[in-house]
């Protein structure tokens, strides 16, 4: 049975380093009979792309314009913040996040963290899973990283679990199915993928399968997503938005 995707919550635009508008997303998005999509450009210690919150009020404006022109397209404004340090810091303040409709969070490997050491740190593990392997203790401090994460901030969506970082995923899914925050299914990042999606269906989580995309006609393209969903028949009621299905956001609790 072909899979209904009603909302793609993770796009991005010029703001950051995507290469379309939000206009552009949300053309692409109501042609492929989305009802939602979320901007989520990246957070600010992304350095050169990360939009800072002095950027929001413009962002806002925008959304709000082009928001007027899709009546039957809901138009979420979000930001993807950086997971950076080892006690689970985020680029961005709860203050901050309030001005937002939702709030996803991921690790990327430029991010700057607050502290040096973690550059350090994080950093060392990302060479080591590509050069090496990965410890065990490295995989632990991984895996520790996004459970406080998870736990200290009201994250929506955890996104692309793995990328570039060995993680203990089956505990990743425990605490995000504890408090409230969704897996992305990434199908740009194809991750989880076959070696760890079976932890994650061991918890009780539950799955967003959404496209990341950066260049606009990649907008709700959530391919390989699909292929993990009926490769391992997840339960559709894992999957959170399929059918006109809406999120409970943590962020807006």
């Amino acid at each position: 049975m072909e899979l209904r995707i009603t909302a793609d919550y993770h796009s991005h635009t010029t703001y950051s380093h995507g290469k379309g508008s939000i206009a552009d997303n949300a053309l692409v998005a109501s042609q492929k009979g989305l009802e939602i999509l979320a901007i989520t450009d990246h957070g600010a210690r992304q350095p050169i792309i990360g939009v800072a919150p002095k950027k929001f009020d413009a962002i806002r404006k925008d959304l709000q314009e082009v928001q007027s022109h899709y009546p039957n397209l809901k138009l979420l404004m979000g930001i993807e913040a950086n997971i950076m340090g080892v006690d689970g810091d985020i680029d961005i303040s709860e203050d901050d996040a309030k001005r937002l409709d939702i709030v996803i969070a991921g690790f990327h490997c430029l991010a700057m963290p607050y502290k040096f050491i973690d550059n350090f740190r994080i950093n060392f593990n990302v060479i080591s899973k590509y050069t090496v392997k990965s410890t065990k203790s490295q995989i632990a401090r991984n895996t520790a990283m996004f459970i406080k994460a998870v736990k200290r901030h009201k994250i929506d969506i955890l996104t692309h679990p793995g990328f570039k970082l060995d993680v203990d995923y089956k505990e990743i899914g425990k605490v995000c199915s504890d408090y409230g925050t969704y897996v992305e299914l990434s199908s740009r990042h194809r991750t989880p993928n076959d070696s760890n999606i079976e932890q994650f269906l061991a918890t009780q989580c539950k799955f967003v399968l959404n496209s990341d995309a950066h260049v606009s006609a990649d907008v709700g393209n959530c391919d390989f997503a699909k292929s993990i969903v009926e490769k391992y028949q997840i339960p559709l009621e894992r999957i959170a938005n399929i059918d006109s299905k809406q999120l409970v956001l943590r962020s807006k609790s």
